[in-house]
Parts: C-alpha cells; sequence; structure tokens
C-alpha cells in the first residue's frame, strides 16, 4: 500500500509448487524376466507400460492393450514371471484420482493381451492394489498386497483368498519371497515388517489336498541353533523384531477334527523313537506344530514327604509337593535325517525332515553327536537317581501311613520304633541323592543354602557341557564317571535297604497290620503332559 491507501500490484502472479512427483515423467516399476535375457518392463506414474525385447534397443508400448484401465494411474509394480518369458503381472493405482477399485492384470504374450485379476477382490476404500509377486516355487501362486491387506491366490490370480493370521489391516506396499528359508516377507506402511515363516503349505496346496482327509505337508530344513546374546538390550525397543518360533515347523492339513485327535512323533534316520509332539489345539485346514528339536526329558522325583525342619510345608494335593529341584536333562537332537510321522483319523503319513548344523557354529558335527550321547548317558542316570528317590519317598510315605493308622494298636511303640529306624535309613541315602530340607520355595533359595546332591549335580553338569556345540571336555567326562560311580553305590545300599523293608512289612503281618503297599514300588501317576507321554512311548 502507498501513503494514499491505494492497492499495488507487487508480484507477477503465484509460484507454482515443482515438487518432482507432480511430473508425469517418473518410471515406478523396472522389472527385468529372470528367464529371457534382455526383456524389461517398466511403468510410470501416469499409468503408460512399456516393454523390451533387446535390452532396451526398442521399446513397445502396450497400455492400450490393457483392458478397463483408465488413465494416469500409477503402475506400482511390475512382475515378470519366472516361468514363461512373455508372462507377466502389473498392479496399478488410481487412489490419488478418487478411484480405490483394485487394478491387476496378467499377460501371457508380451503385453499384446492382458487379463483382468481383479475379481473376488472385495471393494472397499482400502481396496486399491500396490504389489503382485510370484511364487519362486509354484506356477500360479501369486501374493497381492492392497491397502489394507495380504491376498494368496492358487489359481494365476482367477481367484483370491485373503490371507489374515495375526497380520494387521495395514497398507501392503512390498512383498518377497526369502528363498532360503522360505518365508513370505511383508512391508507394510505404517505397521512394520511382517514374516509368514514357511510358506511350503502354500506351496503345496492343491485341490488334491483339500479334498483329502489329511494332508503332512513336507517339513522345510531346520538349523540347530544355540541361545545367544540378544543384539537388542533395549527393554521394549521399538525397533526391535520377534524371532520365529524355535525349531522345526512341521504342517498339515485336516477336512475335519479326528475326535481320536492326531499323533505327531518324530523318529531318527535309524527308527529310533525322538519326540512326542503336543497337538491339542487343532483345527479344520492347515495346522502347524513346531519340535523344538528336544528329544525327551529326563524325570523329575515325585516326593510325597514333607521337607524336613519344615513342618509347616504342606502338601501339595494332600499327596505331593515341589522339590524346588525341576530342572530336567533334555538333548538337543544332533543334526541328521529324521522321520516326521502323523497319525490321524487312522492314516499313518509320513514326511523326511532334514536338521543341520549352524553353520556359525565351531562344532563340528561329530563333536555335537559326541556331547548329545553324553547328555543322553546323564539322563539315563538322572531317572535312575529319580526311580530311587521315588521308591524311597514312597516307602517313608506308607511308613508313616501305617503308623498314623495305628496309634491305639497294642504294639504301636514296637511299630514306631521300626518305622522310625526304617525311614531314618532312607533319610541318611535319600540325602546323599536329593536334599530333603529343600521345600521348593524360589523365594527361600534353599538351593543356594545346602550343597547340592547327586540328583543336582547330574543335572547341572548336563547344562555345563551343552552351551556349545564343542565336544565334553576330559574334565566333564571325568566328573560324570565318578558321578555313575556315586550312583552304583547307592543303588547297592538301597538293595540291602530292601531287605529291611521286608523285615518291617513281616513285622506289621505278625502284628496283624496291613503293610498298606509299603513294598517300594510307586504308584505310577498317569499324566497327559507331552514330554510324560513320550517317555513312556520311548520306554
Amino acid at each position: 500500500t502507498s501513503n494514499d491507501k491505494t492497492l499495488q500490484q507487487t508480484t507477477g502472479g503465484l509460484t507454482p509448487d515443482d515438487a518432482g512427483p507432480t511430473y508425469a515423467a517418473v518410471l515406478f516399476a523396472i522389472a527385468e524376466s529372470p528367464v529371457q535375457e534382455g526383456v524389461i518392463w517398466t511403468g510410470s506414474n501416469d499409468g503408460l507400460v512399456h516393454v523390451t525385447r533387446d535390452g532396451g534397443l526398442t521399446w513397445t508400448a502396450v497400455t492400450s492393450n490393457i483392458p478397463d484401465l483408465p488413465p494416469t494411474g500409477t503402475v506400482s509394480n511390475v512382475e515378470p514371471s519366472r516361468y514363461e518369458a512373455g508372462t507377466a503381472y502389473l498392479t496399478v493405482d488410481l487412489h490419488q484420482l478418487g478411484d480405490t477399485n483394485p487394478y491387476v492384470y496378467r499377460t501371457t504374450n508380451f503385453g499384446d493381451s492382458w487379463t483382468s485379476l481383479s475379481e473376488g477382490i472385495p471393494r472397499s476404500v482400502f481396496s486399491y492394489a500396490h504389489v503382485i509377486r510370484e511364487d519362486p516355487v509354484r506356477p500360479g501362486l501369486l501374493y497381492l498386497g492392497t491397502e489394507n491387506a495380504l491376498y494368496v491366490s492358487l489359481d494365476d490370480g482367477e481367484n483370491w483368498t485373503r490371507m489374515r493370521n495375526n497380520l494387521p489391516p495395514a497398507p501392503v506396499h512390498d512383498l518377497t519371497i526369502q528363498g532360503h528359508f522360505n518365508d513370505l516377507v511383508v512391508a507394510t506402511y505404517g505397521r512394520g515388517f511382517w514374516i509368514m515363516d514357511d510358506i511350503t503349505p502354500l506351496q503345496e496346496l492343491t485341490e488334491d489336498v483339500i479334498a483329502s482327509e489329511v494332508h503332512l505337508f513336507t517339513p522345510r530344513t531346520a538349523y540347530r541353533f544355540l541361545t545367544r546374546q540378544r543384539s537388542q538390550s533395549q527393554p521394549e525397543d521399538p525397533g526391535a523384531g520377534t524371532n520365529p518360533t524355535y525349531g522345526a515347523s512341521i504342517s498339515f492339513y485336516l477336512e475335519r477334527v479326528p475326535e481320536d485327535g492326531v499323533q505327531l512323533e518324530i523318529h531318527d534316520e535309524v527308527g529310533q523313537f525322538v519326540q512326542l509332539l503336543d497337538t491339542d489345539r487343532l483345527r479344520p485346514g492347515i495346522n502347524r506344530v513346531h519340535w523344538d528339536l528336544q528329544e525327551a526329558s529326563s524325570d523329575t522325583p515325585t516326593l510325597r514327604t514333607r521337607p524336613s525342619e519344615h513342618s509347616h510345608v504342606e502338601l501339595q494335593d494332600e499327596y505331593f509337593r515341589s522339590s524346588g529341584e525341576s530342572s530336567r536333562v533334555t538333548p538337543l537332537a544332533p543334526p541328521g535325517s529324521y522321520t516326521v510321522t502323523l497319525h490321524a483319523a487312522g492314516f499313518e503319513l509320513m514326511q523326511p525332515l532334514v536338521l543341520l548344523k549352524d553353520p556359525n557354529s565351531g562344532g563340528s558335527e561329530l563333536e555335537i553327536q559326541e556331547q548329545v550321547s553324553m547328555v543322553r548317558e546323564i539322563r539315563e542316570s538322572v531317572d535312575s537317581v529319580v526311580a530311587l528317590i521315588d521308591e524311597i519317598e514312597w516307602i517313608r510315605a506308607q511308613t508313616q501311613l501305617v503308623q498314623e493308622r495305628n496309634t491305639d494298636h497294642a504294639a504301636v511303640e514296637e511299630i514306631r520304633e521300626a518305622g522310625g529306624a526304617l525311614e531314618a535309613e532312607l533319610i541318611e541315602l535319600e540325602m546323599r541323592l536329593f536334599d530333603v530340607r529343600l521345600t521348593g520355595g524360589s523365594a527361600r533359595q534353599d538351593t543356594l543354602r545346602w550343597a547340592r546332591r547327586l540328583y543336582a549335580r547330574l543335572t547341572s553338569l548336563a547344562g555345563y557341557i551343552t552351551g556349545t556345540d564343542d565336544r565334553p571336555t576330559d574334565q566333564s567326562r571325568e566328573i560324570f564317571e565318578m558321578l555313575r560311580s556315586e550312583l552304583g553305590d547307592y543303588q547297592r545300599q538301597m538293595v540291602a535297604i530292601r531287605e529291611d523293608v521286608a523285615t518291617f512289612n513281616r513285622l506289621l503281618a505278625d502284628r496283624g497290620i496291613e503293610p498298606d503297599g509299603l513294598d517300594g514300588r510307586p504308584q505310577q501317576q498317569h499324566s497327559t503332559h507331552p514330554v510324560a507321554r513320550a517317555r513312556a512311548l520311548a520306554h
């Protein structure tokens, strides 16, 4: 304004936005054929598709051959087929023009004609497509990412099924198949990366599989990794990813859930039973369980008496209590060839499973095998120790029960004296195997208060030698032989104690008292836990 308050022009006009994306000259997609040299496809942000068959010397515009495609859309990606040189797939995004329909196409003749693959994709404000990928193993298996979903087609795009699982309804902007592990990697906008581990079931899912009652898919190769220090130390770091479930993934198809359930077994290359897998949560369709590569674990003792010096500690369920030392010896299966056997609905199906060693491990397969063999020996010794503890606990519990039930008997003092002497003898031996003062309460830290006994020393030794893939040291083998020698001494002591048990039983019989199962053989506890079932099957 001037002093006379009149308006005057001070500019020649507004400066237009000169941001690059406003220009219609951007190649948004470019991809080379993996099966024929010189074939290259391009797609621009103004809806133009070109192909060259001579490495770029000449180009052919094929946009006009695409049916029902509105102009000036963004060709978000082109996917040349890895099976046929003339086949390619593309997606076109028009949401910036107010069109949110999915535009997905396929050509089989270098773009001379195109087929729409958009049927079956639900229309919404989020249905526009971003990316399409072809499976590297199975022709006709396609993956499609839209603004709010991931879809899969088993018939070259004629029909689509939404893949939900735990994937959030986020924009899927890119897809790739990690070939070594056969994983589908999903890049979303705003919700991070997601990985569908082991897509073998999709690659093997055919009409025959769907029509069958039960089908066992081929397990992918598994790796015997050891636990390592986390690379992320920040608690709840939003940039930290989640590792897949450890071990071997085993997938199978069920037309319906059998009334008798499903049984999955692992056997080694000579047919030896290794493990029984938990298959409690089943549903019709594709199911997946994981073998954590562990063999059957050692037993744990069943304590039937209250801890010494802690009479206030009650028995659980009136009969048992925790030991406070519940560690098990569990061998990690060595690298090798295994067999997965599925029993369901009267069928027995088998598939091979290959287990490889960690490629970054310094231990050889021979060293790993030597380690596993020793851990199995330790497991066997632990089971023998547990058998002794269980037998002692059973006799002690029954001895106490006999005395409690006969407090008014004429020979009560004689019974109390004989039973007390027998129990003292049993406790003396049990203390060599397991500290009877342990209460099982983690807050009391009983295991730090008293010396470790044979049971704990054996389980600890197994833990010490399994931290790497190296062979056990000569010192660890020497320690094990010492512990195994101790076990032999205690087993011989138990043989002598059984004679004293028989003498006590005769005393009770002479006094007209029922021994109430005082024969040193604990009643078997039937468990539905998969580890217990596995050990029962193995034995």
